[in-house]
């Protein structure tokens, strides 16, 4: 636990019920007391289409924290932001990626947590029967996870969001279908109406608790971590350099301070390497 934290106040700038799993890690682990500053964070964009986000994940972020600092006086700033998409290297799979910031107003650090999961209900379909819409809510786990119904996915004059229960969504459909085209189903990928993601949530803000954990060896400054990786993680057939990290540098947010650490792996698979597979 940093001493430095310990009894300090965080806002949380949330109206998606993220204090859940993201309060009890930092008080644990950090001291941090997390209290929610309800903020309308839809204005930050929303997954249903109504608002583009303004920027990248990190520059939402902050904008998030800036908002929750406008409203009340705190020494720490928290916020979460998450992204769904194809997988890197998979793109056939659904990929989550979640983010948790913490800023220290006093010291002048930032902290991010970050993890990805392919684990993730993340899904959509055209429906034209009431049959079909029940058979893709069982497939993504509804009721538990909810559901957003939409007359027209490019350009949405009608959203119901936060479908969890069976009678909402006959009666959703069966409005949005008046004119027997269909409707547009999805999974409401906010966080209280979605476990999955909340799951990927707590991830994220327990690698901040890591970051924040690990100390500079120069200056103690939390937040030492990785800064960039040294390509040249040997072949296993041939033994030329592949593309893949051999070594991890850690840098503090503060301070000049750097070193290396090795990855864990010695060789990389000749599925990397440029000459056993060009």
């Amino acid at each position: 636990m940093s001493k430095g934290w310990h009894n300090s106040v965080a806002l949380l700038a949330t109206r998606h019920g993220k204090e859940a799993v993201i309060g009890p890690l930092l008080h644990q682990h950090l001291g941090i007391c997390v209290e929610v500053v309800d903020i309308d964070t839809d204005q930050f964009g929303t997954f249903s289409r109504e608002r583009p986000r303004p920027g990248d994940p990190i520059t939402t972020l902050r904008l998030k924290i800036a908002s929750a600092f406008q409203v009340k006086e705190a020494p720490l700033g928290l916020a979460s932001e998450g992204s769904f998409g194809p997988h890197p290297q998979f793109p056939w799979l659904p990929w989550n990626q979640e983010w948790v910031m913490l800023q220290d107003r006093v010291e002048g650090l930032e902290l991010v947590g970050w993890a990805g999961s392919s684990r993730t209900n993340f899904s959509h379909r055209r429906v034209t029967t009431l049959a079909e819409a029940l058979a893709f809510a069982r497939q993504v786990g509804f009721p538990e996870h909810g559901l957003i119904a939409l007359d027209d996915p490019q350009q949405p004059q009608v959203i119901h969001k936060g479908i969890q229960d069976e009678k909402t969504l006959q009666a959703v459909f069966q409005e949005l279908n008046a004119d027997g085209q269909g409707v547009h189903l999805e999974t409401d990928m906010r966080a209280m109406c979605n476990p999955s993601r909340m799951q990927v949530i707590a991830a994220a803000a327990e690698n901040l608790v890591v970051r924040a954990q690990s100390h500079c060896p120069a200056c103690g400054t939390p937040g030492y971590w990785r800064i960039r990786s040294l390509p040249g993680l040997p072949c296993g057939n041939c033994g030329a350099p592949t593309p893949l990290p051999r070594a991890w540098v850690y840098g503090c947010l503060r301070c000049s301070h750097t070193h290396q650490e090795p990855v864990e792996e010695s060789w990389a698979d000749p599925a990397q390497c440029v000459f056993c597979n060009p």
